[in-house]
């Protein structure tokens, strides 16, 4: 069986989404980031992950880290119901995966860090500022996109707005303002409230 490597209150749980979404049965493995003791640093999990973070998945011996990577792999062996059925598709689902990637998640995490998670005495507004106004393009682009197309996807929902909607799925943790953007505000809420959406947060929440 699948053996999935992480917390479920970090990346992890994005592979634990999909894993709902495509029916895909796992062990789940709690191995704990950003706490004294964390059992990311332990040469046990080391061996498996050399970078020390989650998640990882042993796939009956093949181990693979980078939630991404294992979300597409994932989606691709187990003919996830995300799965595209052609190759422009496909190329639309890495497209969005890496834009997400690239552009959004590093400067989201900044904003998130340091306007909630990071203990009031070691934010930097300054820091937090200047992510959050880098920011507000990249969301213009998606939201630009959501005024023409239902989906990422274009027809129906599928890989692509997933890739988009696990990263994104921060945006509602730290309760960010999106009211400037509203297709892409309909749309996060819309797949969060999917069913495997909701069963995959159960877990983190």
């Amino acid at each position: 069986m699948l053996k999935l490597y992480g917390q479920y209150r970090s990346r992890a749980f994005r592979v634990a989404w999909l894993c709902k979404e495509s029916n895909i049965p796992y062990e789940h493995v709690n191995v704990t980031v950003n706490v004294e003791g964390a059992t990311c640093k332990e040469p046990l999990y080391v061996a498996l992950n050399p970078n020390a973070r989650v998640p990882t998945i042993d796939d009956g011996g093949f181990v693979m880290w980078e939630s991404a990577a294992i979300n597409l792999y994932l989606a691709e062996k187990y003919q996830s119901p995300l799965w595209p059925a052609d190759v422009k598709a496909r190329g639309r689902a890495c497209q969005w995966a890496f834009f997400i990637a690239n552009d959004v998640e590093p400067h989201m995490i900044t904003v998130m860090q340091n306007r909630v998670l990071f203990a009031p005495e070691k934010r930097d507004a300054a820091l937090a500022d200047a992510a959050d106004a880098r920011l507000q393009p990249r969301l213009k682009v998606l939201d630009d996109f959501l005024s023409k197309n239902k989906y990422f996807g274009i027809e129906k929902w599928d890989l692509a707005d997933f890739m988009v909607a696990s990263v994104c799925y921060s945006f509602f943790v730290m309760k960010y303002d999106l009211s400037k953007y509203p297709h892409f505000q309909k749309w996060l809420m819309a797949s969060l409230e999917r069913p495997k959406a909701r069963e995959a947060r159960a877990l983190r929440e």
